[in-house]
Formats: structure tokens, sequence, C-alpha cells
């Protein structure tokens, strides 16, 4: 990685005399309570940068040991005199050189507040661009005092001016020598649009010599290191630049009433976070036994016994018996793996469908849930240290794993989880354990600890089983996530209301890469048995439950095509979510009615007050098509969010706005809609909803045996003609242009599921069939008359499974509770 070649220089060599202290380094204040050089060598640490070489000066001894109290691996080298920021990183360069160090630089001061995604995206700019220098910018303002970053024309990184500089030339009515040209002081002032904030990374050849034609011309006197800029680019060499937008991202400050603005940032950074309080963990005698006593219950099913396990899965005896020899399973498995006198609680975490709100939740749209009894049991004994020891009854597929948790937390001080989530921490973990079934565990805990930060979590014992395909769509992820949760809530008495645990699962599993909202993890807490729950978000509620229609059952056939958020299939799943987010951004400002929405949700014809024309004139406003290079041309003040957006995938190809937006806003119109079709009874209505869900993920329809490609468009003939018919006065050219009725294009089915939906829907009582889960593999959902499940059986072995040769595998279900721990 590029990062373990790159050497920190660090700049600590000045007093600071305007912070007005005779006693303290400027770079030693404390910042909530870190000591700001000792925050920037943490803030460096996590996004994967590993040398720090630190100039002293001025109370070098003071700085010396707040440094290495914290970082001791940090080298220093001593600035004689002061003789400016030039002569400053020459000294380090000095040593660098010595050292062999011929990688990249990355320089910066001592007294910064810094992002880490701000560093992260001038490591890969510097990268992508190949240039000499990369060096960040923020707007100028009109009391902005930093130097002055000077372009040409064309755009071109001419060099930096000094403000003094700038007045001196004014005053002397004297030009300024700058990347080989000669400009006057209203010349610079115009030809700036951005100014230093003093964070630069250099090819170390290129720094070198630069510092060596550093002379002390200046109003100041000293030797520049901005004057390394105008020698680069006079030279001929490339200078990119990194814009942060955002001023309170690089922050620094020279005055103590600086100081504070600086702690108000960071204090309302800290408030923001999520915090959950933490209490003396309390299990109840009913949910704390050892493996034994709960064994003995399990097996001896006594009435208590009886009357919990039919509240949670209903009173199919056939289901309550493997159940029970489930649980028994788990229970033994953890007693021979770490004894059978310890004391334990047992986690169940249910898998889950979503009968409609398919990719929306993460923008606001309901879903349609619930649990079934396919689910993932975990049993957990408390540690007195901070290690999840993780064993699974599968071994041979699920291998012994452990982790302390304060390792994986230990790099900074991390006041944002996106910062977390994205730093070099997590991606180093990734890299070691792709793929693997730990890293849900990793999510769970990891998320619980960053919302207790001035708690240290203790670790626990677990043993797992379940029997959720994995990669079928049918959250076993998830569930492992959840189970994780509930086990570490109970065993560290953390205080936890639901719709924190939700959101706290949600935003744990992005831990992983994944980059969706918390259905899959509120429809598996929150399941009810017999019940289907309508789920909306931001805020998270659950604004009713609808009775599971009586002689139906939900058929899920799995399509043995595994996809796994951990692996390729993630970066298609991100890419979806970054296409609504680059829709959003640019609705908003191409369509004045639009300005004000916060969520895709929000773009309904009773929310807006308008007809659905409206919405497909807001949508034909958009793209086509984006690529990275034209959203930065379209959204040239969002290069930020942009790099947060881009960061989460790898390149699967262009963003397909009209196609994903127009699926977005009309799954949200269906997913609001199909609980008053459901408990209405309306049936033909459900599965009208359902077809046209899975049209828009669909890839290729099954005609005549073979499949024919299924490539919805929505150019712009398409969309006038959608306006149109929405404005008829005809009824039934207005009833097809019904928002709920277009399918959009999201393409995150496969051609086997696609065969399974056709199969499915061509068999008499079956109500729907579309794809069950994220996609892109896995499962399909059926929702058929008990009467029917014979026939769609038949069907399913004949045109799928046996072709294929594939073992026949579809699980009937009807709703059951959702997790917790248990208690008897």
């Amino acid at each position: 990685m590029a990062e373990r070649d790159t050497a920190c220089v660090i700049l600590a060599g000045g007093q600071g005399k305007r912070m007005r202290s005779t006693d303290r380094h400027k770079t030693c204040f404390p910042i909530a309570g870190v000591p700001a050089i000792v925050r920037t060598v943490g803030m460096l640490k996590s996004v994967g940068l590993r040398q720090f070489l630190i100039v002293v000066g001025q109370m070098a001894e003071q700085v010396i040991a707040t440094v290495a109290e914290a970082h001791p691996e940090s080298a220093f080298v001593y600035q004689a005199e002061p003789r400016g920021t030039g002569h400053a990183v020459a000294c380090a360069a000095g040593a660098l050189r010595a050292a062999g160090h011929d990688g990249d630089v990355l320089v910066t001061m001592g007294d910064r507040l810094v992002r880490p995604r701000v560093v992260s995206e001038l490591l890969g700019r510097h990268a992508q661009t190949g240039a000499d220098v990369t060096l960040a910018v923020v707007p100028k303002t009109e009391r902005s005092t930093s130097g002055r970053v000077v372009c040409d024309s064309r755009g071109r990184v001419l060099g930096i001016v000094e403000l003094p500089d700038i007045r001196r030339a004014a005053r002397r009515r004297r030009k300024v020598g700058l990347g080989g040209r000669r400009l006057t002081a209203a010349q610079v002032e115009r030809a700036s649009r951005h100014v230093n904030p003093s964070l630069y990374l250099f090819r170390a050849p290129v720094l070198q010599e630069a510092l060596g034609a550093l002379g002390d011309d200046n109003a100041q006197g000293e030797l520049y290191l901005t004057d390394t800029i105008g020698h680069v680019s006079a030279a001929g060499g490339s200078v990119a630049t990194v814009e942060v937008p955002d001023p309170e991202d690089l922050m620094g400050f020279n005055t103590p009433e600086e100081l504070l603005a600086v702690e108000e940032v960071v204090s309302r950074r800290l408030a923001g976070r999520r915090r959950i309080s933490v209490g003396r963990p309390r299990p109840s005698r009913r949910s704390f036994r050892t493996p034994a006593e709960w064994l003995k219950l399990v097996e001896s099913d006594p009435p208590r016994m009886r009357r919990r396990m039919r509240q949670t899965y209903g009173s199919d005896e056939d289901l309550l018996a493997e159940r029970r020899k489930a649980f028994a399973a788990v229970l033994k498995g953890f007693a021979r793996m770490y004894g059978p006198d310890r004391k334990v609680v047992l986690a169940r975490a249910p898998g889950w469908v979503n009968l409609m709100g398919r990719h929306v939740d993460h923008r606001g749209g309901y879903v349609n849930v619930m649990a079934i009894s396919r689910e993932v049991l975990l049993v957990a004994g408390p540690r007195d240290d901070d290690v999840v020891a993780l064993s699974n009854l599968r071994r041979r597929e699920f291998p012994h794993r452990g982790f302390r948790i304060g390792e994986l937390l230990r790099a900074a001080d991390w006041m944002s989880w996106m910062d977390y989530v994205n730093s070099s921490t997590v991606r180093q973990v990734l890299e070691a354990y792709r793929g693997d079934w730990s890293n849900y565990a990793k999510a769970a805990v990891t998320r619980l600890q960053h919302a207790c930060p001035d708690t240290r979590l203790r670790g626990m014992d677990c043993m797992v089983g379940g029997n959720i395909p994995m990669g079928a769509g049918l959250s076993s992820s998830s569930a492992v996530v959840v189970a994780v949760a509930e086990a570490a809530v109970a065993l560290n008495g953390l205080d936890v209301t639901p719709q924190q645990f939700v959101d706290l699962c949600g935003e744990g599993e992005w831990f992983v890469g994944s980059r969706g909202g918390s259905a899959d993890h509120a429809a598996i807490r929150t399941g009810e048995r017999g019940r289907v729950a309508r789920v909306g978000f931001f805020p998270f509620r659950i604004e009713e439950t609808i009775g599971f229609p009586e002689g139906l059952s939900l058929a899920i056939v799995n399509s043995q095509v595994r996809a796994s958020k951990s692996a390729g299939a993630r970066d298609t799943f991100n890419q979806r979510v970054a296409t609504y987010r680059l829709a959003e951004m640019l609705l908003r400002r191409r369509s004045p009615m639009l300005r004000s929405m916060e969520h895709l949700r929000d773009v309904q014809p009773e929310a807006l007050g308008v007809s659905a024309a409206e919405i497909y004139r807001a949508i034909k406003r958009l793209p086509p098509r984006l690529t990275r290079r034209s959203a930065a041309r379209l959204l040239p003040d969002a290069g930020g969010e942009l790099e947060e957006i881009f960061a989460t995938h790898a390149h699967v190809g262009p963003y397909r706005l009209r196609d994903v937006a127009m699926y977005g806003i009309a799954e949200c119109r269906r997913s609001d809609m199909f609980a008053g079709q459901l408990r209405g009874g309306k049936l033909d209505h459900v599965g009208m909803l359902m077809r046209t869900s899975h049209d828009g993920d669909r890839v290729v329809r099954h005609a005549g045996g073979w499949p024919a490609a299924h490539r919805p468009g929505y150019g712009d003939a398409a969309l006038e003609g959608l306006i149109r018919d929405a404005a008829s006065e005809d009824a039934s050219r207005r009833a097809g242009a019904a928002l709920w009725a277009q399918p959009g294009r999201y393409a995150c089915s496969t051609e086997e599921i696609d065969l399974i939906v056709d199969l499915a829907s061509s068999v008499e009582g079956v109500v729907g069939a579309q794809l069950a889960g994220a996609g892109l593999g896995g499962c399909a959902m059926v929702l058929a008359g008990d009467g029917a499940l014979r026939p769609l059986a038949s069907a399913l072995r004949k045109g799928y499974y046996r072709p294929r040769k594939l073992r026949f595998e579809v699980h009937v279900c009807r709703p059951v509770a959702g997790s917790g721990i248990l208690a008897v």
C-alpha cells in the first residue's frame, strides 16, 4: 500500500507566541482533552500512515514527551533556529535522505484539526494523478489570511503567495514572481479562488530539489515551504489539488480564540455522536444459566418452555421439535468448547423477507417485513477481558476466530463512525479476512463500542449455529450481526432502545463495506409471530402490523446462486446506492420543487402537491447516465461528498440515474400502498405490486423456454410518453402512467431468479413472485395459496432444479417472532 511508503513530516518548531502562554507549546494545547499534535498523529495513523518525523524547536522537550507518550514510534528532528517552514521541512528532508527514504512525503502542521477523509482523498488523488505535488486547498473568503493558491486561466497551479508578500507588492507597486510569471498584487488576488491550509504531499526527489532552491527574499525574511510549489510549477512539474469545501474539515489555530472555535467544532461532533449508556450487567435468572441447566429445559420441555416456544414459533409441532433440537446442539457445542459450568445467555436472530419495499429503506421508503423460522442461534458467556472468541458448529465452513475489541478501535479518537469504517484500520481487517464470517461479529461489537466511548466493553465466548442459507438473500449475515449485538447488549448491561438497536446494527454492518440501510435489522429485531410489519425510516418506526392472511404461505425458493456482500457483489450493491445519492443531488439542483427534499421517498405527488407528470419531468432533467468525471463537472461544489460516494465501490460502469431513480421513486410508492392492499385482502393488487417490483429488478424474461434480455429504458421519448399519458383524459392511459406501475430498472436480479419467478407465476393459485433480499443471487419468494404449494413445487423441480442437477430447496414459511435473548 502507498501509505506505508509515505513519511509524515509534522511541523512543531515554533512556540506560537500568539497563544499567550509561556509554559505550554502551541501544539500541546488540548482539543477536547487530547493534545493537538497527539490528535494529528492519531488521525494520520487512522488512514494507514505509519512513519512520523516531528520537527521540534521551541519547548522541544515538552513536545517530544507529549508525542512519545501516546505515539512512541514517532521520530524527531531538531530545528536549531526558527528560519521558517521551508527551513523546518529541510531539516526533516535531510533526515529522510540520510535514512534512504525515496517515497512520498506528507507535510502538515501540528496544530491542525483534519478529518481523516481529507487525508484519504489527498492520498488517493496523488496516486491517481501521478502529480509531483498534491495539496489541499480551501475556498478563499474575505477573512482568509492564508497564502493564496494562484492558478492560470486553464486552472493550472502556478504557486502560492503569502498575504504579507501580496501587501508588500501592493505597497511597493512591484510584481510577484510566480511559476515563471510576474503578477501584480491585484492579479494574484484575482487568480486565486483558494487558499493554502498547509497540507501537502510531495514526491521525495521533487521536494528535495525544490527545498534546495528556496531563498529568503520575502516580506518575513524566511524560507517559505509554500515557495516550493512555485518552483515545481516553473520547472514544468505537475501540481494537483484537493478542494476541502467544508472549512470545519481542516482547521488550525493561532490564538486562544481560534482554539475555542476548534474546540466548539469537536464538542459538536462529540455531542452528535450516537451514544448509549452502560449499566451493570444483570442478566436475570430466567435468561442466565449454565449450558446444562438450559439443556434440561430444552429437552424436558416443561410447560413454561413450551409456552415460550409457541409464543416464538407458533403451534407447528414439527417446527417446535426441530428448533428444540437446534437449541440443544448449540448448547452442547458451547459446553464442549468452553466448558459446561459457565453461565451463558442464548440469543436467537431469525432470517427475514421483505414482501415489498426493495432497495429503498436507505432512501426513507417503507418496508413490509416478516421474520421467518430460519435463524441464527448464539450461546455466549461473558469474559473479564475484551476478547471476543467465535466458534461455529459448522467449523469447516466457519473456522474459529478471535479478536480484541480495543485493538480494532485503537488507532485514533474516532468521533465519526463513517470516518472509522472508511479508515485503513478497517480496510486492513477486511483485506486480511476477506469474506470471513467473523467480520459480522466485529461489525456488531465495534459499533456498540464506538457508541460507548467512555467504557470498555467486555468480551465473550460464543458458539454459533444456524440454518439460514448463506448468500441466499435471507440476511444470514445481518442475523449474525443482530445475534452478536443481542448477546453483547445483555452481557454488558447496555441501555439500548429498540430504535437505537436497529440503527446501530444497520450502521455496524457498514464495517464490512456495504452501505445499505436498517431494513434487515428492523425485520430481524421487531418481527411478530403471525404478522407482517410495516416499518418506516428516518425516524425508524413500526407504523402497524398486519395479520398474515389465513390460507396463504410464503415459499422461499433458493436459486443456489450465492451473492455475498463481502465479495464482488458488494461493489454492485454500493454502486446502486451511489446512483441514488447522485440522482438526489442533481434532482435538488435541477428541480425547484425538490430543493428541500430530504429523501427520495419525498418525491411523491401527494407530498409535493403535484401530478405524476411533474415527477416524470423532474426525472427527465437527470442525465440518463453519469460517469465519475461528468459527476465532478456537474457537481463542482460537491468534491468531498463525491469522493466519499465513490470510495464505497470499485468502478463497475456508469451510473444509470434515470433508471434507478425511477425504480426508487416508484418502489417507495408501491411499498407505501402494500400494507393497505394486504390488510384489505386485495390479493390481486398485492400480486400486481410484486410483479411490477420484480420487473424493476429483472434482467431477462423467459418466453418459449428461452431468456430474452429485459432492458426497459427511460429516454426522453419514453418519459414524454409517460408525461402525456399521466395528463390524459383517458382513464386507462392515466392508470398505465400511475407512478406505482413504473418498474424502473434497478437490475439486481439474475437469470436464475427470473426463471424461478416466471415458473412460479405460471402456477394457478400463486398470488405473486419476486426477488427476495438484495439480489445478485440468493432466493425468490412466492406468495401462494396453501393449495398451490404442491403444484408450485412440481413446477420448480421440473423447470429449475432437475435441469441444473441442483438439490431441491424450497422453504415454506409463516411469520415468527423477532430476535432476542431467551428467557424462560
